[in-house]
């Protein structure tokens, strides 16, 4: 899983190679020689298949590692055809599929819920001219659902190592990783406009509660990605200071937004977030920032190496990387059985795409509602 951060793919297949080609110790006599072909050889040569019939099943890289097929596919014809029949006949299927493949990224197996009956979509009267405050709550978290599911489920674990995806030389690294944080910061920057495009305070304060509304259907859709970066908007200096916005909202509101930000909030490093996460059902998209703060202490905090080696690789910061990703994965096997309404979709999209920068809304948020001075 996490090779790629010590190694080149090439490099651990000729590892692996060699490998598999063990030879044994010199002036074994013939019995010797038999029983270390049973006890050793099989052994090994079976764990070297298993990591390949994994790496194919998993960890394959589209863009990186289709150079490494034709060499796969050598070695498997001319080695293990002939050492591990089962072993061929399984690593060239799945060889083969990798070439054919059009898809990018990993075959993921998806588990479907065929209980679940996919529910009817929530449509406003107009679907001709849609209007924000007409979109029911509970369909417009559907539909961010549906568009932050499919961010998350086309992350790959190469991108989480080394932290790529902070890293802006090249527009192919981490590219989905960017993708889906790219997301959460226009639903920030769309809720912050959507609210300050109102110049009546008591029109903002509707924007507001219905806001809530869909983070807590978000919340409830196991959706808690989207569910922050709504709450992002509401904690940020254009949307956080408006005191008279805020003067206005119920106790209801008021109680359903306490409860998410107990829930989301960072008080002893996310501890009653990390908990519900822990436990919850699929399907579920979990808040990916948590992801990437904990893998980028992980590579901050940990050497490479040992520390009393040039050349030893520290394999427990690799295990502790690798946890990390294996619980993203884990919420990637189980979709949502959700009806995309490609109208309120694109509606999403357009406003997702046309928000306004940070200090163009600041300066928007002071002029609706001054700094208040004390005198």
């Amino acid at each position: 899983l996490t090779y790629r951060s010590f190694c080149t793919t090439q490099e651990l297949f000729e590892e692996l190679f060699m490998r598999y080609m063990l030879t044994p110790p010199e002036d074994l006599t013939a019995e010797e020689l038999t029983v270390w072909q049973e006890k050793k050889l099989k052994l090994v040569r079976l764990r070297v298949f298993n990591v390949i019939k994994s790496w194919l099943d998993t960890y394959f890289n589209e863009e990186e590692d289709q150079a490494t097929l034709p060499t796969l596919a050598m070695f498997t014809e001319d080695y293990v055809r002939v050492t591990m029949k089962f072993g061929y006949d399984q690593l060239i299927k799945l060889i083969k599929k990798r070439m054919d493949s059009e898809e990018n990224g990993q075959i993921r197996k998806m588990t479907l819920n065929i209980r679940s009956e996919m529910p009817q979509p929530i449509l406003p009267k107009n679907m001709r001219r849609i209007r924000f405050l007409e979109l029911d709550a509970l369909e417009m978290a559907r539909q961010l659902t549906i568009m932050d599911f499919k961010l998350y489920n086309r992350i790959k674990p190469v991108e989480c190592l080394d932290k790529n995806w902070g890293k802006g030389d090249s527009e192919h690294i981490a590219v989905n990783v960017k993708a889906s944080i790219e997301y959460s910061n226009q639903v920030t920057a769309w809720v912050t406009d959507s609210i300050l495009s109102k110049d009546d305070v008591r029109k903002r304060a509707v924007v507001v509660k219905h806001w809530v509304v869909i983070a807590e259907k978000c919340r409830l859709l196991n959706n808690y990605n989207t569910c922050m970066a709504i709450l992002s908007s509401f904690d940020n200096s254009s949307v956080g200071r408006l005191r008279r916005t805020w003067e206005l909202m119920n106790a209801r509101t008021n109680q359903t937004l306490a409860s998410i930000r107990r829930l989301m909030g960072a008080n002893r490093n996310f501890t009653e977030y990390r908990d519900i996460i822990h436990h919850a059902n699929p399907p579920c998209i979990p808040f990916l920032g948590i992801y990437l703060q904990d893998l980028t202490f992980i590579e901050d905090g940990n050497s490479n190496y040992l520390k009393k080696s040039d050349n030893m690789i520290n394999f427990s910061k690799r295990m502790k990387t690798a946890e990390v990703i294996r619980e993203l994965q884990q919420h990637q096997s189980t979709p949502y059985l959700l009806q995309a309404v490609p109208d309120i979709q694109e509606f999403i999209t357009t406003h997702l795409q046309s928000s306004r920068d940070e200090e163009t809304l600041y300066n928007l948020s002071l002029a609706l509602e001054p700094r208040y001075v004390l005198i």
